[in-house]
């Protein structure tokens, strides 16, 4: 528990600063470029994630299970779906290329989906490598390469966004971040690991077929992720919905950030734990859940309260009519952690392929919902409303995955104490927002008496407690040798 927690801390420290370069990219790139090539530059981005989810082929989730107990296993694998990725994206791109000239989409919007999809092959590539890292639990130079990464993201579209550059040559700061990314993740997993760059056809066969259901539900995740957009910029009427849409995400790829902990940290830790005993693996696991909701919850209420501030402030008034979309989409972030959280402790309890099931599901569920909703909203709330329409969708796909993920444990997954405090958040979240509609006249300022409320009544109801804290500095001071030690226990 103590290593995970100080590899979460290096993990986490990363992020805070890739969140800060983020912060500052993510609301100037609407700002600047406008709701319509916004619209087009949000699009060429999520499209050529969608084709290039596959690239995945589940191998990272593996890896960080078997290479956190086998070590040596990861040159069996690497180098044979290094090899395969690459013809994979010969493939990938004919077909995208195809479908944008099919469907009438600009030369522009062509050369910059091939740029974000270059970028997407370094993606996978460098996730693997991380995922070496993070299995044995030598996460320093992932980040420090992260911290560069997105240094270089941030300064290289901040400088094209001066320029005025094209959209394509907007996209390049994000290709050139991964090669130095690669750069620095190749000699570390060679060290951590001693990762051999070797094709091993049986091995190779082996890790594809127990990632199988891995696969299948990174792919469903990664065209869920990214299917909201695309699906918005063919049934739209209004084409700045389409950019009103995607500057919401863009606070939402914010909220998001902590996401890969999730990964990096708790799978290793769940992994190690149910290995121990499914008895260990279900106290940390639930352990787990209690800290996201306690975390999430109120950055989800301030988002969902402020989001007409924030929506001003970062974009300005050409954007006012996303802040309904904004504040409905932020109600969706504590379920999408616990989906997350929920779906790592499936695979590790061999129950991949229900977690597959389930994804593959939530992208149909959320294509109706799109079709549905977003003429819906269009027709009941006017501007605005296709985007409202998009995040309304978002939720309806999270709940019923939600719903699915708690249905598919043997023993109802949460215990009295999370559903104490998972309740208690829900109702307290309600009524910060009742109160915040209250406070209207005052502004941004209520934004700051809504949160000194919540901690308050969060400590005095018991959300957050203080014994709790203290566990985790404790756990923190530990030695890596003393939390391995034999006869360790898991807190409850």
């Amino acid at each position: 528990m103590a290593v995970a927690l100080r590899n979460g801390l290096k993990m986490g420290g990363s992020l805070l600063v890739t969140w800060s370069v983020a912060l500052i990219v993510k609301l100037r790139v609407p700002a600047h470029l406008g709701p319509v090539r916004q619209g087009h530059f949000g699009f060429a981005e999520s499209f050529a994630a969608m084709f290039f989810a596959a690239l995945g082929l589940g191998v990272d989730t593996y890896i960080i299970k078997e290479v956190a107990v086998r070590p040596k296993h990861g040159s069996d694998v690497v180098g044979g779906i290094f090899a395969l990725r690459m013809l994979m994206s010969v493939v990938l791109f004919t077909a995208m290329w195809a479908v944008l000239s099919v469907s009438g989409r600009s030369r522009e919007i062509l050369l910059t989906a091939t740029v974000f999809g270059l970028m997407n092959v370094l993606v996978a590539v460098n996730a693997t490598l991380g995922a070496i890292l993070q299995a044995t639990s030598r996460v320093g130079v992932a980040a420090v390469s992260n911290v560069v990464t997105k240094s270089v993201w941030g300064a290289g579209l901040l400088i094209g966004l001066h320029f005025n550059a094209p959209l394509a040559v907007l996209a390049l700061p994000g290709l050139v971040g991964e090669i130095l990314r690669a750069v620095a993740l190749v000699p570390a997993a060679k060290y951590a690991a001693d990762l051999r760059f070797r094709i091993d056809v049986p091995a190779v066969r082996v890790a594809l077929i127990e990632s199988a259901p891995f696969f299948v539900n990174w792919l469903a995740l990664g065209i869920l992720s990214s299917l909201g957009m695309s699906v918005l910029e063919f049934v739209r009427v209004d084409e700045r919905e389409v950019g009103w849409f995607a500057a919401v995400q863009n606070v939402a790829y914010l909220c998001m950030l902590l996401t890969p902990l999730l990964a990096w940290v708790v799978m290793p830790l769940l992994s190690r734990a149910y290995a121990r005993s499914e008895e260990e693996g279900m106290a940390v696991f639930r352990r787990c859940i209690e800290g996201l909701v306690v975390a999430i919850v109120p950055i989800t209420v301030l988002l969902s309260a402020g989001s007409d501030v924030l929506i001003h402030v970062a974009f300005g008034d050409k954007y006012a009519p996303a802040r309904t979309g904004l504040s409905m989409l932020s109600l969706v972030f504590v379920m999408t952690y616990m989906n997350t959280t929920l779906a790592l402790a499936l695979i590790i309890m061999r129950r991949g392929w229900s977690v597959t099931l389930i994804s593959v599901g939530a992208v149909f569920v959320t294509a109706m919902l799109m079709i549905v909703l977003v003429p819906l909203g269009r027709h009941f709330l006017g501007e605005g409303g296709e985007c409202a329409g998009a995040a309304t969708s978002v939720i309806g796909s999270e709940t019923c995955v939600l719903i699915a993920m708690l249905t598919r444990f043997r023993d109802f997954p949460l215990d009295a104490r999370n559903i104490r405090v998972l309740g208690k958040s829900v109702a307290l979240g309600l009524a910060i927002l009742v109160v915040d509609r209250q406070l209207r006249s005052l502004g941004a300022a209520r934004l700051g008496v809504d949160a000194a409320l919540y901690v308050v009544v969060a400590l005095t109801i018991g959300v957050v407690r203080l014994d709790d804290l203290g566990r985790v500095i404790r756990l923190l001071r530990l030695r890596g040798r003393d939390a391995g030690a034999p006869g360790t226990q898991v807190e409850q």
